[in-house]
């Protein structure tokens, strides 16, 4: 950017213009000056950005177009060591300019001799503009069709230098990396250090990386992995890196190639070391457990992608964060300022701030009963997946159970995710068979549940319709993630005292259909003699959500169950059709008494089950004048 004032004679301008182009461009600092200027006040039109390359998109690398990968980290090496009279002596050393195509595998390796620094003040910043000036000179030496279309560079403070040299070349693009590369550990290898120590003046050389590992088959994707592989574990531990690659004298290195000759399946075991020891590296460096470390996690660790906190850890450290921010929440709820504008019957407008919560907080329900009505949307898709837990059929001690599919279906589909509900059973033996027995009815009472066990009323009901069907047991739902130790003492207890009230058969039967993840599994129990008297005991426990440690496994055991279409049963539900009292537990009695009907239950959520969540709607819809402590859901 430049202005010029005064009278121009024919041609003056031009030559001008084509003067100030030739300054610019031979002097970087004017042109790095002009382009942060042209940045900062936005006098250009934003040009499209490539992504950073990361591990994500590295496989871009192996297209079509030629990419060329540029590392001056060993451009400028220096050894010191302290004089004879205490001072630091600077030696410089020769270094080298790497410049790799990653998809033929061809290196470019400038040597830049030490003298290029003799004399020089800013060596560092020399380091930066030479190694772009050597990139925009092998550019030039290429023919057209061999140029890169892409130049990646490793470090960031080469970007401004190599953007001057290569202003001949505006369809190049240069793209920074998010990859910590460790092509800095290219000088590790002994050839190339040699060649480059030796060297006598400044000099280009040219190899190919991959040795002919393309022609034993191997892609430029699993070449480049290799490679990387290799230089991450050579600038960890070089010398058990060369251990593995030399593990006895037969190993040979061809004198052209620069690694040694190594079948595939030699490479695979070779570089499983390798990836050991980068990996074990990494766990003393940051104390992590390489177990609970993922693919995704290792690919990211030797491309030398920074990475979150290991898997294990990261949950850890998610859960702490979260406690953190709850607890800030909470202590500085009681702070927050709340501005309240009023006007009084004077017209006058008056302003309050309070910082206290009060009439502030919010109270939702802890049962969470809205997302639990929106998942038993789901619980008639794992009646589709029944798994029946059958005992033995050559029992003769116990009945066998056949249970009719239609009303299993219906049963879950009336149920809830966290709420046991319970029924009574009734059925009868076919003609044939005295130990079998078959469900026909399933009685849904008036009850109370919670994820541990269902209360029922004392009374057993009657009907006309359950006439020549004998009671048969009990049948209830069983939430998941629940302990074991509860459910089984809770289901033992009940039956014991179902059995004892209503004078049942000790054969009966208690099954128990558990909500599995995706499914459901169906299982029927027995009570044995010693279980009863186990029960009758411990009666007083009912109820309780932590499992008696006198419990025995033997106190019950499986019964034949068989799942049938072959016939169909039919439920009786209460005569008000409502069965569920959880959400008016004040109006149920263990006491209550009942009459029952043929007819289908109503689910879980109806609304005769929760009328208090309607009576708020019912009186808005009256055209009543609200209550100080209603507020019109519909304004």
């Amino acid at each position: 950017m430049y202005d010029a004032y005064g009278n121009w004679f024919p041609g003056m301008k031009e030559l001008m213009q084509n003067a100030m182009k030739t300054i610019m461009k031979a002097n970087p600092a004017i042109y790095v000056l002009r382009e942060r200027v042209r940045k900062g006040l936005q006098l250009y039109q934003a040009q499209p950005q490539e992504a950073f390359l990361s591990s994500s998109n590295y496989s871009e690398l192996f297209n079509d177009d030629n990419k060329l990968f540029v590392d001056d980290v060993n451009v400028y090496r220096v050894v010191s060591h302290s004089t004879f009279e205490g001072n630091t002596a600077v030696k410089v050393l020769n270094g080298a300019l790497f410049m790799l195509n990653p998809k033929t595998g061809q290196l470019f390796l400038k040597i830049i001799h030490s003298s290029v620094f003799q004399g020089q003040k800013r060596r560092t910043q020399l380091s930066k503009w030479k190694s772009a000036e050597e990139v925009a000179a092998l550019v030039r030496s290429l023919p057209r069709e061999e140029q890169p279309k892409q130049i990646i560079i490793t470090r960031k403070g080469i970007l401004d230098p190599l953007e001057v040299h290569m202003l001949d070349f505006p369809n190049i693009s240069i793209r920074p990396t998010e990859l910590h590369l460790p092509f800095g550990a290219a000088l590790r290898i002994d050839k190339l250090l040699d060649i480059v120590n030796t060297a006598k003046e400044p000099a280009m050389v040219m190899f190919n990386i991959y040795d002919n590992w393309m022609k034993n088959g191997c892609s430029p994707y699993v070449c480049f992995n290799r490679l990387i592989l290799l230089m991450r574990a050579l600038s960890v531990n070089h010398d058990k890196v060369n251990m593995i690659l030399h593990p006895d004298s037969s190993i040979k290195t061809e004198d052209h190639h620069l690694w040694p000759s190594f079948t595939n399946e030699q490479w695979k075991n070779v570089e499983s070391q390798l990836a050991d020891l980068v990996l074990s590296d990494y766990s003393k460096k940051y104390n992590v457990n390489i177990n609970s470390l993922t693919q995704n996690e290792i690919r990211d660790i030797i491309l030398g992608q920074d990475i979150r906190a290991p898997s294990v850890r990261r949950q850890k450290i998610a859960e702490i964060e979260n406690q953190k921010k709850l607890d800030h929440t909470e202590g500085t709820s009681q702070l927050t300022a709340v501005k309240t504008k009023t006007v009084n019957v004077h017209g006058e407008e008056i302003v309050t701030v309070t910082t206290s919560a009060h009439e502030q907080a919010k109270f939702e329900s802890k049962a969470d009963w809205r997302n639990r009505a929106i998942s038993t949307g789901t619980l008639h898709l794992r009646a589709n997946k029944v798994f029946v837990s059958s005992g033995d059929l050559a029992e003769t001690d116990c009945f066998a159970y056949v249970f009719p599919k239609n009303l299993l279906s219906k049963f879950i589909r009336s149920g809830d995710t966290r709420t046991q509900i319970g029924g009574y059973l009734f059925g009868k033996s076919p003609d044939d068979n005295d130990m079998v027995k078959e469900i026909r009815s399933i009685v849904l009472f008036p009850q109370i549940g919670d994820n541990h066990h269902v209360e029922f009323p004392s009374e057993l009901p009657e009907s006309p319709y359950l006439e020549g069907l004998e009671p048969l047991g009990w049948v209830h739902t069983l939430p998941s993630g629940v302990e074991e130790g509860a459910n089984e003492t809770s289901e033992l207890l009940t039956h014991t005292k179902m059995v004892t009230n209503f004078r049942w058969d000790t054969k009966s039967a208690a099954i128990s259909v558990s909500f599995t993840p995706g499914s459901v599994t169906l299982t029927s129990y027995n009570a044995t003699k010693t279980g009863y008297r186990w029960a009758a005991q411990n009666l007083s426990a009912l109820g309780s959500s932590v499992g008696l440690a006198n419990y025995s496994p033997s106190y019950k055991k499986k019964t034949p169950l068989i799942l049938t279409d072959a016939f169909k049963g039919f439920f009786m539900v209460p005569d008000t059709n409502i069965w569920n009292y959880s959400f008016i537990a004040n109006s149920w009695s263990e006491e209550m008494e009942y009459d029952i009907k043929l007819d289908q239950p109503i689910p879980f959520y109806h609304e005769l089950h929760r009328p208090l969540h309607f009576v708020n709607f019912n009186q808005i819809e009256a055209n009543n004048a609200l209550e100080a402590d209603q507020e019109d859901v519909f304004a």
